[in-house]
């Protein structure tokens, strides 16, 4: 009587396998990492742009002149009205610099700054992307 062969993997097939969907798994999580780390970026910018329209519409409202200013590599900012100065932190770990000039000032009653326009950088410190926030004018 002879001995029929079992059905199954060997051992080098089932490595094989793994070892693909290892690779597989590396590569996707890089790429969503890599997408959260730009979403967080994204989202940095969008806080402080809303935070200048807030400055300007606070000009215009108040009567008195709004300050925001930066500090050069830092995860923070400064809005100042009068005497009141709040500090505001960006969200995960985003640092900001200054490319033109480290302060933008909405003056009173029209809300609109020098005109010569401001350029502030974001960065990501873990994945070192940027992005820009520029302020002209009225914005």
């Amino acid at each position: 009587m002879r001995a029929g062969r079992t059905q199954g993997f060997t051992l080098l097939e089932l490595l094989l396998v793994i070892a693909i969907l290892g690779v597989i798994a590396g590569v996707l999580g890089w790429s969503l990492l890599g997408s959260l780390r730009a979403s967080q970026l994204r989202y940095a910018a969008a806080q402080l742009s809303a935070d200048l329209r807030a400055a300007r519409s606070t000009a215009l409202k108040s009567g008195q002149n709004v300050t925001v200013t930066t500090t050069l590599n830092a995860g923070s900012y400064t809005v100042q009205r009068g005497a009141d100065t709040r500090t505001l932190t960006l969200p995960n770990s985003v640092q900001v610099s200054a490319q033109t000039a480290a302060a933008v000032q909405y003056r009173a009653p029209s809300g609109t700054t020098d005109g010569a326009g401001v350029i502030w950088t974001l960065r990501h410190p873990a994945s070192g992307q940027l992005t820009q926030v520029k302020i002209v004018g009225l914005t």
